[in-house]
């Protein structure tokens, strides 16, 4: 396992489609921000998105060039994501089926990319992995956006309002490690430690100005703390991991 290549190049905010985030948009804005680069051009590419909801990433990848297979288990969000990608225009680009993600219905060797944002904590973990490994093709990489399981107050929120989270698998630095035994190789970054902080002037307080100062004050704090002690990784909200299949 290998840590990031802080020399990957970046690319910048307006790339990303806020609009295709929903709400979380400024939270999962720099989680995007670094996977996005990692999967290059687009275009002509195969991408599977694994629980694909309102189909945002879908659309947000189809634009980009890609041809998009999107899978959820609820036919209303795949009935919602047809919807989007018809408003973007890109609805040659994206097909929507109902599949398990456990349980993949295409040939191996299939996809360039897999992607997902907070799947992989509904299912078996190193199942769910296998799987994705098995339709991706050589040289191609799997990336995994999910939630954590230690951060403090997100803990303290889900045993108070999400009593069906104690069925869900959240992450730790040791599932991580466990997904990466599937690939030949992984690499990961975790986001959002006291950052998570800025929602008391969105949700409790809302002053939109404070809410933006203090989100971007807190990142950067964020940053700084989790370069000198890794050992707050554990304690975010947030991982990105790419896993790669080598030729």
């Amino acid at each position: 396992m290998r840590e990031p290549d802080a020399s990957q190049p970046k690319e910048s905010a307006c790339a990303v489609e806020t609009d295709l985030l929903l709400w979380w948009e400024d939270f999962y804005l720099p989680v995007f921000e670094y996977v996005l680069p990692q999967m290059g051009t687009l275009e002509g590419k195969k991408v599977l998105e694994l629980g694909t909801g309102t189909g945002g990433t879908a659309t947000l990848l189809a634009k980009q060039g890609a041809s998009v297979v999107g899978i959820d288990l609820l036919p209303f969000r795949l009935d919602e994501a047809k919807e989007r990608a018809n408003r973007h225009k890109v609805a040659n680009a994206v097909d929507f089926s109902l599949m398990d993600a456990t349980q993949l219905a295409f040939p191996d060797n299939t996809f360039d990319f897999i992607i997902s944002k907070s799947v992989l904590v509904f299912t078996e973990h190193v199942q769910t992995a296998k799987e994705c490994y098995r339709v991706l093709k050589p040289d191609g990489k799997a990336i995994f956006m999910e939630n954590m399981r230690n951060h403090p107050v997100v803990l303290l929120y889900r045993k108070l309002f999400l009593k069906y989270s104690r069925e869900l698998h959240y992450f730790s630095l040791l599932d991580i490690e466990g997904i990466g035994k599937e690939f030949e190789e992984i690499e990961h970054r975790e986001f959002h430690l006291l950052s998570l902080g800025a929602l008391f002037w969105k949700r409790i307080i809302p002053i939109p100005i404070f809410y933006r100062w203090t989100l971007q004050f807190l990142k950067l704090i964020d940053k700084n703390l989790l370069r000198m002690f890794p050992v707050l990784k554990r304690f975010c909200w947030i991982t990105a991991m790419i896993c790669h299949k080598k030729a």
